[in-house]
């Protein structure tokens, strides 16, 4: 049990805080790590992002991202957001299964969103794009068919 000191929180583990206060606290410990040092490393490792997740996954990714695309049901004109979405490789794979659909991907960082982008337009597809910060979607509940 991770006890937490400090913060004005002595004494209290980790399960006994609310989300609400988990999350403030998360803000509070890593701002600076998120808003800055976090955009930094995405931005550098943008354009080999792809290639790092295949060697770190030694050859598999191909492989792990069809089984999670065997568990995700999408139908024609099905709106749908991938959060967290990188590179897009989760939209495109989508796309070239249902190319009807209307992908929307939402990432903190724009370089990688960028990168995604332009993998996607290579396969003539279109992916909209916002860059913000998933905890906070600017998108309406119920907005989407499939999020990913």
């Amino acid at each position: 049990m991770t006890q937490v000191n400090g913060n004005g929180l002595d004494g209290y583990t980790l399960p006994t805080l609310s989300a609400v206060v988990r999350e403030q606290l998360r803000e509070q410990l890593f701002s600076s790590v998120w808003n800055t040092e976090l955009n930094e490393v995405f931005t550098d490792v943008a354009p080999y992002y792809d290639r790092a997740n295949y060697i770190a996954s030694l050859g598999l990714w191909g492989w792990l991202l069809q089984r999670f695309m065997s568990t995700v049901d999408v139908r024609p004109g099905d709106r749908m957001l991938d959060v967290c979405a990188g590179t897009n490789a989760i939209g495109i794979a989508l796309l070239k299964r249902e190319p009807r659909l209307d992908v929307h991907a939402i990432d903190r960082s724009a370089a990688m969103q960028e990168v995604g982008r332009q993998r996607a337009a290579a396969k003539g597809f279109h992916i909209h794009s916002s860059i913000g910060d998933v905890h906070n979607l600017p998108f309406p509940d119920n907005h989407f068919d499939v999020v990913t």
